[in-house]
């Protein structure tokens, strides 16, 4: 509970950390974990497959893998963004009380739950899209990372 409120809490400082520069396009009406998205529409493989040597079938299947999973995401993470700003406007309002803070807290704790579930779903049938030999390099690469 702690992590998710130093999270919360923490946001705003990272917005302002890297402020908008006047030759740069705003992202300003756009959801903060789009920023970094491929800018020509397709989705690009996981940076843990990179030097993997995929077949072409396999870099097919995992980018479209990918692709609803982000879809997945994006929707939870704008609920999740809706929270937030139900957290703000509650903390400044005559309304406030603990009990409702908690429950948002908690809802907002279960989207994160299910994103990290979806995530380690979407890796796992990442994981055996690939062949048996490749599985192995993965997993002595991440073993190496790791160190």
């Amino acid at each position: 509970m702690r992590k998710l409120l130093l999270i919360l809490s923490l946001l705003p400082v990272m917005a302002l950390a890297n402020p908008h520069m006047h030759d740069e396009p705003s992202c300003k009406d756009m959801p903060f974990f789009k920023h970094h998205r491929p800018e020509d529409g397709e989705e690009r493989l996981p940076r843990f497959l990179h030097r993997m040597d995929l077949t072409e079938k396999q870099q097919t299947e995992i980018k479209a893998l990918v692709k609803s999973h982000l879809i997945d995401a994006d929707a939870k993470m704008e609920n999740a963004g809706s929270i937030g700003k139900e957290i703000h406007q509650l903390s400044f309002s005559n309304d406030y009380s603990n009990v409702k803070v908690q429950a948002l807290l908690d809802k907002a704790a279960a989207i994160h739950k299910e994103m990290a579930l979806q995530k380690s779903r979407l890796n796992n049938a990442i994981f055996k899209l690939l062949t048996a030999e490749q599985q192995q390099k993965l997993q002595s690469k991440m073993n190496h990372s790791e160190d």
